[in-house]
């Protein structure tokens, strides 16, 4: 079965785990980084990734929702904050490596370890709910 992006909307507000966003202009739902928003004027609904883009949410790109479509709304959050950790994971590696060939700063050092511990131990945790999805 294939999800529309009204099922999606709706999937998201019966989650539990989501954090209410609505606004005068739109009703929204988060989980793990991920925000679903329905315009109140027009209906119009699409998905961003709030890990990305900087000042502005990136909306997902065709390949980044089709995980939502195929098996709906909690599987593609799941999906997507473990494409979000992976990156966050990349680039603490490059920070380490950086700091390892530089400056050999042992609490830089020391905190970046500790900061890619707890992304682990996220990116651990949505892949056991994933794997419990199945």
């Amino acid at each position: 079965m294939r999800y529309t992006l009204e099922q999606l909307f709706n999937q998201a507000v019966l989650d539990n785990m989501a954090t209410i966003l609505d606004s005068t202009i739109a009703e929204a739902r988060m989980v793990y980084g991920c925000k679903i928003v329905r315009e109140y004027e027009g209906g119009i609904i699409f998905i961003q990734n709030t890990t990305k883009g900087g000042d502005f949410y990136k909306v997902l790109t065709d390949d980044e929702m089709e995980p939502f479509f195929e098996k709906g709304w909690r599987h593609g959050v799941y999906i997507l904050a473990l494409d979000n950790y992976r990156r966050k994971l990349d680039a603490i590696e490059k920070f380490i490596r950086r700091e390892m060939n530089g400056r050999q700063n042992p609490k830089i050092i020391t905190s970046l370890k500790s900061h890619r511990e707890r992304i682990l131990s996220k990116y651990n945790t949505i892949t056991n709910k994933l794997n419990h999805e199945k």
